[in-house]
């Protein structure tokens, strides 16, 4: 035997919870072991000087509040956590539900068509030959040239293509 499992052995014997075999294999270890003995001398005489003192009164309900702690605990029913980790979890995915709805009605581009200039017009309830009204007033046909020169350019028309 080991010297290890000897001062286990001794520990075991001074509580009385060694059996007789075990017994049998720490004195047959003792008796060869000097480092051994020296060890159950040392520790009996700890264990003198233990007995002679006087054991220290616990504190004021010691008791009371050890009894509950010593009783074996329930083991919790799956059903309970999952309702109560259920109960927990249901405000916070309320939450994220309405912060991405919130976020897709607000962050997403809004596909609103432009509309083209007539239907401006006519959305506005305007006249479309108004503009042009004043170009046919004109008597000179140079100035009447540049005005259609100079309307075609301000005209914002995706429709035109260049042509090559």
């Amino acid at each position: 035997m080991r010297c290890k499992k000897a001062e286990k052995f001794l520990f075991w014997s001074f509580d009385n919870r060694l059996g007789p075999e075990q017994e049998k294999k720490l004195q047959a270890h003792l008796a060869a072991c000097p480092h051994c003995q020296k060890k159950k001398a040392e520790y009996q005489l700890i264990l003198s000087d233990l007995k002679k003192k006087p054991v220290a009164e616990p504190n004021p309900y010691f008791w009371e509040r050890l009894q509950p702690k010593l009783q074996p605990r329930r083991k919790l029913d799956s059903f309970i956590l999952w309702k109560q980790w259920g109960l927990r979890t249901v405000p916070l995915s309320l939450m994220l539900v309405i912060i991405l709805a919130l976020g897709i009605i607000f962050l997403l581009p809004s596909n609103q068509e432009e509309l083209s200039q007539s239907e401006t017009l006519l959305l506005r309830n305007v006249n479309p030959f108004q503009e042009t009204q004043t170009l046919f007033e004109q008597e000179k046909p140079e100035e009447k040239n540049m005005m259609l020169i100079f309307t075609s350019l301000d005209e914002n028309s995706r429709l035109w293509r260049p042509f090559p």
